[in-house]
């Protein structure tokens, strides 16, 4: 039974039906709110709910059948749950009334609904507006009436659905969605299903759709998909088709705005403006096609203006549109095919817009923003504000009528060395007043001088460009002109290659290629490069990686000395000789200065070393180790490594707080490089493998302060580094470089202070250290090589600088784990000047 809400539950409504029941008459009831529980169920009667008293807000969980089976006369909301059910074998759900022979009235309601809703006549009438929400999951249907949802009058009226509406009666009219009587919204998500038999949504031509979004898919079979008599703005992203009708249809008199970047599709039409009634003068009507847009049918125009504007990228055929008076290309990228005529003007705002087929229109204006080119042919006067030409391919771009170029205007032109270029054909007159000839030579070997006709006109030519430029560095394109023709010529300009070079490096290499002169293959390529491509063929032909391996080894140098100094500084305090051994892992990055690239590497190595105290406080020891690093420069698409046998003699003495340290290195090296050389015209890979060494004085000098068990010791230090390498050949083909070797000094002076501290770790005696300092690089930062190509002489190239500045930290924990032995772990970092450099070390210490 029905029953007065009495409990207290969060969820309870005014009224709790919670039996079975053949109709409930809300206007017995106080309240304003009612529930029908699950598995409860109201009806066969008709109405099986009703009110006419006031708006009520309802929630079904259960079933609801009948005839007209929701009767809401004041309007109001009612919401249909999932699972839930509401069936009329007339009208399923009724919100407000008609009076016989009168407008209609009442209270506009608000279904959400969640169930189904079915319906012999409709499933849900609105007579005085409101809102009809679908959710994912929910349907509406009626199999034998007119309209499965029908909206109209009132205030408002809005749908929408992300579930399933249908009507499918297959004969008069069966509507899914029908909306009338003012201002309407409609939205039908991805997941919304709208089907009609006759038409999937009508709107009346008081109905006009100030918002109508549609991402899912409406379906008709008879008539079309969307009659929206009264116009609005359409835009759909989804599927709007009709199999015997138009997909979309307007009234010619009702203004309508169709954006589409889904699929529209109809038996003749995909979209129609054309619908007679109410008066014989045209409306404005437009359509934008987006990205993704898709159209199956023809596109009529009305006895107004009609737009088409072209936005994002696409391509269509132009002969669907018919009784069109304009098109706006607004877009990046456009291909228009076919053929096809805008009764009043062409435009071409901004993209590129490109005619493959023909195209109609007495004016046709490109303005500063826009572009536009094809192999096509344009039917009508052009006037160029921005740039024609930009073609898909090299070809014939035909104009019957006149052209003119303004000053600050473009003509482009694509050629190959092959002679051919493209043509702009004008039939009738060409005038230019100004304006730039921008030429797009594709790579090949051009001859001393190449000529092509631009410009071909039957009507006569006046005036000039003010000028052309070529996209090749080191071609001089020029115009000539005759009375109907424009010409342009290509040839090789008096500029030499190291000009254009961006860097240091990049001159330089320009500089030798230069003196390979004509006929050679770099030099050839090379020459039918545009600047940032010759740039870029300077850069790979550098062979700047074995510069900056230099620079490798000048950094890694740092691993023998703070091996050496760091095993000077442990054992200080014992008079016993020992036996160490140190290993270390490094992964370091040098940014790129603007000149060489930026330099990629991974270090890592052991030493092991003997030495004892030669007299009191003064210890000698001599050490040997190996190291390998291996480097990339991406950029250059360059790799390498370099394997390094060291052996060292170090020692240092103490006098009180003061102590000096230092110690000599030397390393014998072998580095390995290969590299990969292409450009346009060109491609090479080149390896090498030759020996290198790196030689190095260094000490350091601090006084050692003691409280507390700590210590903190001030430092200064001095190392001189010098490495140099064997004269190579690389192996290849044009591109290979030889060398007479490299020889690099730097010196490096570090300020500083130490700390240490002893503690005791789980019985055992532990010192933690660390060091703070900055360090300050002496000489050229930037290692450099003498390189030259086969038979020329040799130019100089530059590598990733090591860091001028860099701040250093050292970090480490020594433990005594006997008597004899003591194991040590640490960190030590460089960082400044683009360089990040990081190191992780461990090592085992033995007294005997």
């Amino acid at each position: 039974m029905a029953l007065a809400a009495t409990c207290v539950s969060a969820r309870a409504a005014d009224v709790e039906i919670t039996a079975n029941t053949g109709a409930v008459n809300l206007d017995t009831f106080t309240g304003t709110t009612a529930r029908i529980n699950a598995g409860v169920t109201v009806g066969p009667a008709s109405p099986a709910i009703s009110a006419t008293l006031q708006p009520w807000t309802l929630t079904n969980e259960g079933a609801i059948a009948g005839g007209n089976t929701v009767q809401f006369n004041q309007g109001g909301t009612f919401t249909n749950a999932s699972g839930a059910t509401v069936t009329g074998s007339a009208t399923a759900m009724t919100f407000g009334y008609k009076p016989f022979g009168q407008p209609p009235t009442g209270g506009p309601g608000t279904v959400n609904n969640y169930g189904t809703i079915t319906g012999g006549v409709e499933g849900v009438t609105m007579w005085f507006g409101g809102a009809v929400n679908n959710y994912a999951g929910g349907t509406i249907t009626t199999a034998t009436g007119l309209n499965a949802v029908s909206i109209g009058q009132g205030t408002s009226r809005s749908l929408f659905n992300s579930g399933t509406i249908q009507a499918t009666k297959t004969t008069g009219y069966s509507t899914g969605v029908l909306m009338q009587g003012g201002p309407s919204t409609f939205t039908n998500t991805g997941t919304g299903i709208i089907y009609g038999d006759y038409n999937g949504v009508y709107g009346s031509a008081s109905a006009v759709f100030t918002s109508f979004s549609n991402a899912g898919s409406m379906r008709s079979s008879r008539g079309p998909a969307v009659e929206a008599t009264g116009g609005g703005a359409i835009a759909n992203s989804g599927i709007i088709a009709s199999v015997n009708s138009d997909g979309i249809l307007t009234r010619n008199t009702a203004a309508a705005e169709v954006v589409n970047s889904g699929t529209i599709s109809g038996a003749v039409n995909a979209i129609n403006f054309t619908s007679a009634g109410g008066g014989t003068v045209g409306a404005t009507h437009t359509v934008r096609l987006q990205t993704g847009s898709v159209l199956n049918g023809n596109v009529l125009g009305g006895t107004g203006t009609d737009n088409l504007i072209l936005e994002g990228t696409s391509s269509e055929t132009i002969a669907k549109f018919k009784n069109f008076e304009t098109l706006s290309m607004q877009g990046s990228d456009w291909g228009l095919n076919g053929s096809g005529t805008f009764a009043t003007s062409a435009t071409v705002q901004s993209g590129v817009l490109h005619i493959n087929g023909q195209l109609t229109s007495p004016a046709v204006a490109v303005q500063s923003g826009g572009v536009l080119g094809g192999t096509g042919t344009i039917v009508g006067a052009v006037t160029n504000n921005g740039t024609i030409g930009a073609g898909n391919s090299i070809g014939t771009l035909s104009v019957q009528g006149s052209v003119v170029f303004n000053s600050g205007s473009t003509l482009q032109i694509e050629a190959n060395s092959a002679g051919q270029a493209d043509l702009l054909s004008v039939t009738g007159t060409t005038t230019i007043n100004g304006g730039t000839v921008q030429v797009l030579a594709a790579g090949g070997t051009y001859l001393p001088s190449t000529s092509y006709t631009i410009i071909a006109t039957t009507a006569g030519r006046t005036g000039t460009f003010s000028g052309v430029i070529s996209n090749f560095a080191f071609l001089a394109p020029t115009l000539t002109y005759d009375v109907n023709n424009v010409y342009l010529t290509l040839e090789r300009n008096s500029i030499d290659l190291d000009a254009i070079g961006g860097t240091p490096n990049q001159r330089a290499t320009g500089a030798g290629l230069q003196r390979l002169g004509g006929g050679n293959a770099i030099f050839d390529a090379v020459l039918m490069l545009d600047v940032p491509g010759a740039r870029a063929a300077f850069d790979a032909l550098s062979g700047e990686i074995h510069a900056s391996a230099s620079g490798l080894l000048l950094d890694d140098s740092r691993f023998v000395r703070e091996a050496a100094l760091d095993r000077v500084r442990l054992a200080a305090s014992s008079a016993a000789p020992g036996l160490w051994g140190q290993a270390y892992g490094a992964p370091s990055d040098r940014g790129s200065d603007g000149n060489a690239a930026d330099f990629g590497t991974h270090s890592g190595g052991f030493f092991t070393g003997l030495d004892a105290e030669v007299a009191d406080n003064v210890r000698l020891g001599v050490l040997t180790g190996y190291g390998r690093g291996t480097f990339d420069v991406d950029d250059r698409a360059s790799s390498g490594s370099a394997d390094s046998i060291h052996l060292a003699v170090y020692g240092g003495g103490q006098l009180g707080g003061f102590a000096l340290r230092g110690g000599a290195a030397y390393a014998w090296q072998t580095i390995e490089t290969d590299r990969s050389v292409a450009f346009p015209g060109f491609s090479d890979r080149l390896s090498a493998k030759y020996d290198g060494h790196t030689g190095q004085v260094f000490g350091e000098a601090g006084y050692a302060f003691h409280a507390a068990g700590a210590t903190i010791e001030p430092t200064a230090a001095l190392a001189y580094v010098a490495t140099g390498s064997d004269a190579f050949s690389e192996d290849g083909g044009a591109a290979a470089l030889t060398s007479g070797g490299l020889d690099n000094t730097v010196t490096f002076s570090t300020l500083g202070v130490r700390g240490s501290a002893a503690f005791d770790l789980g019985g055992m005696s532990a010192t933690a250290r660390g060091f703070l300092g900055w360090r300050h690089a002496f000489g050229d930062a930037a290692p450099r090589i003498g390189v030259a190509f086969a038979g020329q002489d040799p130019f100089t190239i530059a590598g990733t600088p090591i860091a001028r500045d860099a701040a250093l930290v050292d970090l480490g924990l020594d433990i005594q784990t006997s008597a004899a032995s003591r194991l040590g772990i640490g960190y030590s970092g460089q960082f400044g000047g683009g360089t990040t450099s990081q190191a992780f070390k461990a090592g085992l210490h033995i007294a005997f």
